[in-house]
């Protein structure tokens, strides 16, 4: 194989998603449906050969990944770049708390999201650069063989959207549901999607489909 595979996964599902509580930054733990859900990414991809498994270091991509990563005695490489959007104040609030106390700012990040400034986190500008930095510089350091990112909603929004050439302000219509495979065939910078936010090997979980939040 001459190409690089590139696999894309979110983590598992965390009671904060379940609840619609905004994550960003605090390092909230897979709940037991999220631990079934990154076991079965690890069944789906146990065939593969892993050239490296890189992760956000929040415990939940963290232990999401270690779980793909156990039947390949490989471990997994930390990486910051790939850590969630830094929502700030919004940060373990609950969604419909949150479109009540910050109504603007929430009409804007609905609607434009792109403009985004989190009051006490993150511009979405920045976050755009810090993901894609860090997916070029895996991208650059493997040119062949199998490469798994496991990272979170918005940096694999933002992640897809540069790999299928979108333009930034687009990146938010990219859907990846947790524990989604998204697969890559990178050549130089020739980016051939195979599949995306790929949720088969779920199916026998019997899960309801989760929004996009």
């Amino acid at each position: 194989m001459t190409k690089l595979e590139l696999i894309l996964v979110r983590h598992g599902e965390t009671d904060w998603n379940k609840e619609n509580y905004f994550r960003g930054h605090e390092d909230v733990k897979l709940n037991a449906t999220g631990i079934a859900q990154a076991d079965a990414v690890a069944d789906a991809l146990r065939e593969k050969v892993f050239e490296a498994i890189y992760s956000s270091s929040l415990k939940r991509a963290l232990v999401t990944a270690r779980r793909i990563a156990a039947p390949h005695e490989i471990d997994v490489r930390d990486k910051p770049a790939f850590l969630d959007i830094n929502y700030g104040v919004w940060q373990g609030k609950k969604e419909s708390d949150v479109a009540k106390r910050y109504q603007p700012l929430y009409k804007r990040w609905k609607e434009t999201p792109w403009k985004m400034k989190f009051p006490g986190g993150e511009r979405v500008k920045k976050t755009w650069k810090r993901v894609n930095t860090g997916l070029r510089e895996v991208l650059f350091l493997h040119g062949t063989g199998c490469v798994v990112i496991v990272s979170h909603r918005i940096p694999l929004k933002m992640m897809t959207s540069y790999l299928l050439h979108k333009p930034f302000n687009e990146f938010y219509e990219v859907v990846h549901d947790p524990c989604a495979i998204s697969t890559f065939e990178v050549d130089d910078r020739d980016y051939m999607p195979v599949r995306l936010n790929d949720t088969r090997h779920l199916e026998k979980l019997n899960l309801p489909k989760p929004r996009d939040f």
